[in-house]
């Protein structure tokens, strides 16, 4: 066995026991109690100097189930690919030592495969129950973008066309259960998607998400028994659905940010803009608050770094919430929602004419000087005006 096998059994011997246990006191109403009380103490302090335990404890658990999941994907994939190939004769032609060594390779890709997918699968049940009691800390502007996207991403992998890359045989062998896997994720969809902050996050996270994903699901779901949950599901789905209009409509009007305003590490606009004393960079405050759940050094230079040492860029805010006012006030209103213009007793009298006309079979038009009159009542112009400014100011 290698070194790096070596250690994931180790960690597996101890990780699995742990997972137990802690489904056991979950199980248990004043235990439970107690872990709903650790999310709202850590909920509470997430910007304290030290990152709160149960914050941390759900950074590793996310941590681990990206890691996990991705590897236990990856190596099944392998096993297809060598299953087919030896299935197809690949292997008679080679060499008896490199078929040897094939053989070799995907018992211990298969055997890596198993402890990985049993990791992966517990952590995957172990946030599943989490959040059905616990939701606003996973919500955070810290937590869900990551937790979104890891939803999202195995989602697709699962329900998408690339689920067939996943398809090997004898899957109990190595303990692959992507509909349980399927079902664990759809529930958590369900038990976080009252929250806008977590539908926003799932819509914005352009690597995974289309809304086609959930109808994929929907298909998985009902043939793998779960569509008691089907209804909740759509509702999720409608809500991001709707939120990811808005938010579309929101990021064109906002796209000539100036580079000041945007996040060097994330490029989006900054909510709350501090600077790390260190390197002097100012970036926003949930992503420098998700770096050292895992990180307590500055990104840019190294130094370390804690949250109560970030300094608040008051002045940096004000000026992006001042301009994003600006360019909110500048939208233009919708043709439905402008205030239509009332007819003067002259044009009245000449619809009426118009109108008679029109009924003895004569053809009416509107006169120019009718139409210049309207445009220059169009409160639009005055929009289109401070629009323009809202540009040259970016």
């Amino acid at each position: 066995m290698t070194g790096e096998s070596v250690e994931f059994e180790q960690k597996f011997n101890y990780r699995r026991p742990m997972y137990a246990t802690m489904k056991f006191l979950w199980s248990l109403d004043e235990h439970r109690a107690h872990f709903v009380r650790l999310a709202f103490v850590a909920e509470a302090n997430m910007h304290n100097d030290q990152p709160p335990l149960f914050l941390r404890f759900i950074n590793l658990l996310m941590n681990d189930a990206v890691f996990l999941l991705d590897e236990a994907l990856t190596n099944m994939a392998q096993i297809r690919t060598m299953q087919s190939a030896r299935e197809n004769g690949e292997w008679a032609a080679l060499p008896r030592r490199e078929q040897e060594q094939n053989a070799g390779f995907l018992q211990h890709t298969g055997m890596m495969a198993r402890f990985d997918n049993i990791l992966g699968n517990e952590t995957i049940h172990t946030l599943e129950y989490l959040t059905s009691e616990i939701r606003t800390i996973f919500c955070h502007s810290t937590m869900v973008d990551r937790i979104a996207a890891m939803l999202n991403y195995f989602l697709f992998h699962l329900v998408g066309p690339k689920k067939k890359n996943f398809k090997v045989k004898d899957m109990q062998e190595f303990k692959f259960s992507p509909a349980t896997i399927v079902l664990n994720i759809c529930k958590m969809y369900v038990h976080l998607g009252s929250s806008d902050e977590f539908c926003s996050a799932v819509s914005m996270d352009g690597r995974s998400y289309s809304p086609q994903l959930f109808q994929l699901a929907e298909g998985v779901l009902a043939r793998i028994g779960g569509a008691s949950i089907i209804p909740d599901l759509r509702r999720v789905a409608s809500r991001v659905e709707t939120l990811a209009a808005l938010i579309q409509t929101d990021e064109a009007l906002l796209s000539n940010a100036p580079d000041e305003f945007m996040d060097p590490i994330m490029n989006t606009i900054m909510i709350e803009p501090v600077i790390l004393p260190s390197s002097k960079q100012t970036l926003d405050k949930s992503t420098i608050a998700r770096h050292l759940l895992s990180d307590q050094s500055d990104p840019f230079n190294r130094s370390p770094l804690t949250m109560d040492q970030v300094i608040p860029n008051t002045e940096l805010k004000e000026q992006i919430q001042a301009w994003i006012k600006q360019c909110r006030a500048a939208k233009p209103e919708p043709e439905s929602a402008k205030p239509k213009v009332e007819s003067a007793p002259e044009d009245a009298a000449a619809s009426s004419k118009d109108l008679e006309t029109s009924s003895n079979g004569a053809e009416s038009s509107m006169s120019p000087s009718r139409t210049n009159q309207e445009t220059d009542a169009d409160p639009n112009n005055e929009e289109v005006s401070d629009s323009s400014r809202c540009d040259m100011e970016s």
